[in-house]
């Protein structure tokens, strides 16, 4: 993928995350910084049409299908966006201030003026929408001068009472009131029932209580996903991340790959996904010590769920000596289907380890198109026939036409018998009568010297019959004379017809 598309899909996901986290968040704050050394690293100004399914970035669209990219394109067009410019030194603060006012509701920025009104009025800079460049409005020197997460700080006496009375505030705070504070309070009460659940969490964490503070952790989570102010949501999500130390996330983690009901693995798996990429490596650690199968899978299934909502996930670890962890990476990219994993699949596809290969393969099996087609091309040539034949099974599932004299190429080269199956049952799913001479030649017993193993000619003639046409008909019909009782019968099945 280019340098102008991997920077589409991260734009893409940076709307996901504004959506994820309403407020300002340290793995929001990771992509937009991303995103303003990728601008900057232009040499002139990023331009961008909208289209009903699509961004394209200098007349350059994605080349296969993102879902992060499908989903902003619809949300630009919802609000009215047909193209977009960005200045090379438009900045992270224009840049997170764009992505916030995409994140809004449609109506509610159709209530503001339109979409190029809350720009302007949330102080972007440096960039166009529909060919306009957006003015901001000045700052309203009356503004209140609030902490970078929102939330006011303690005076150090605050703190130091707290301290003296934080044991018995523990055990006698009413966690249940101040979560009802927190939802149906004016904006002070929820302020206050805040920071109070956040202190009681923290202090769960310092005394190594760690089943309460998990518990805080838990109901804060729910907090976030009930909750529908963007400002208190954001604020109850610092608080979280605030609150989960690296022993806490790393016990949630471990507690995720114990649980034994779906339910319990979900309420695990959503607080880490609110957490962010601070779980990431605590994840793909256990991923790849983890030796029982349910627990991998739920490790996976995290992984995969962080993606979903834009969270970069550890590319660099494709890099990885350790053939198990570059293999687990694999495996989870494959089943993202993230728009830039082939280019990681590119290197593991040639990598030293057979199982990191096998599960390249079966991860571009999963993509299912065009674009993995080159790469399995690839594999065909492995030195493990039982790779080949992967590959082979692969090439098939994509059904396209450009794999098909690949395999035509392979078949008249492999001494393997499973592989060679493989690639004729590949050929078949492909259905192109190119294939239909060679295939023709394999239905047949063959010479004296060399006879043609019944398999191969049973799937030759099944092939045979998926592809169809003329020739392939009248080879059928001759061979219900063969002398293979097999052969026969594969031929008659391949000429009648399906069934209703």
């Amino acid at each position: 993928m280019s340098g102008n598309t991997t920077l589409l899909v991260n734009l893409a996901k940076g709307f996901a995350l504004s959506e994820f986290y309403p407020h300002k968040h340290p793995t929001l704050v990771q992509g937009i910084q991303k995103l303003d050394a990728a601008f900057q690293a232009r040499a002139e100004d990023s331009h961008i049409d909208v289209h009903p399914t699509t961004l394209a970035f200098a007349g350059e669209a994605p080349a296969r299908r993102s879902p992060h990219v499908e989903r902003f394109a619809a949300r630009l067009g919802e609000h009215g966006v047909r193209s977009l410019v960005f200045r090379r030194e438009v900045g992270s603060d224009s840049i997170g201030r764009f992505l916030s006012a995409c994140a809004l509701p449609p109506r509610v920025a159709r209530a503001a003026g339109g979409f190029a009104a809350v720009l302007e009025a949330a102080g972007a800079a440096k960039l166009a929408v529909n060919g306009h460049w957006v003015q901001p409005a000045p700052k309203s020197a009356a503004a209140p001068d609030r902490g970078d997460d929102g939330i006011a700080l303690w005076t150090a006496h605050d703190m130091y009472q707290q301290v003296q009375f934080s044991a018995l505030r523990v055990e006698k705070e009413d966690t249940a009131e101040l979560r009802r504070m927190l939802h149906e309070g004016s904006d002070g009460q929820r302020l206050e029932a805040l920071q109070r659940l956040e202190f009681v969490a923290q202090y769960c964490v310092q005394r190594g209580d760690m089943d309460r503070a998990l518990t805080m952790l838990d109901e804060l989570r729910r907090d976030a996903e009930q909750l529908r102010n963007p400002v208190t949501r954001g604020a109850v999500m610092l608080a979280m991340h605030r609150t989960a130390t690296h022993a806490i996330i790393n016990e949630l983690v471990l507690r995720l790959g114990r649980a034994r009901s779906e339910a319990e693995r979900a309420g695990h798996r959503s607080t880490l996904l609110h957490l962010g990429a601070e779980v990431v490596t605590p994840l793909v650690r256990e991923l790849t010590a983890a030796s029982d199968l349910s627990a991998r899978r739920a490790y996976r299934d995290a992984l995969v769920a962080l993606d979903a909502v834009g969270v970069p996930l550890l590319e660099d670890m494709v890099g990885d000596q350790r053939w198990f962890v570059v293999r687990n990476i694999v495996g989870i990219l494959g089943e993202i289907r993230s728009a830039d994993a082939l280019v990681h699949f590119a290197r593991t596809i040639l990598h030293s380890d057979a199982r990191v290969r096998r599960e390249t393969i079966l991860a571009l099996s999963k993509h299912g198109d065009e674009q993995a087609v080159p790469l399995l091309v690839k594999a065909l040539a492995d030195r493990e026939p039982s790779l080949r034949g992967a590959a082979a099974l692969g090439l098939g599932l994509t059904k396209s036409g450009a794999a098909v004299l690949p395999l035509l190429q392979r078949l008249g080269q492999e001494t393997d018998l499973e592989a060679t199956v493989e690639i004729i049952r590949a050929l078949g799913r492909i259905g192109d009568p190119r294939a239909g001479s060679a295939l023709a030649e394999r239905a047949s017993a063959g010479g004296f010297f060399s006879r043609t193993p019944a398999q191969v000619r049973v799937e030759a003639v099944r092939a045979l019959g998926e592809i169809g046409g003329d020739a392939s008909r009248a080879l059928l019909q001759r061979l219900l004379k063969d002398r293979s009782g097999e052969v026969r019968d594969a031929a008659f099945k391949a000429l009648s017809p399906e069934p209703a």
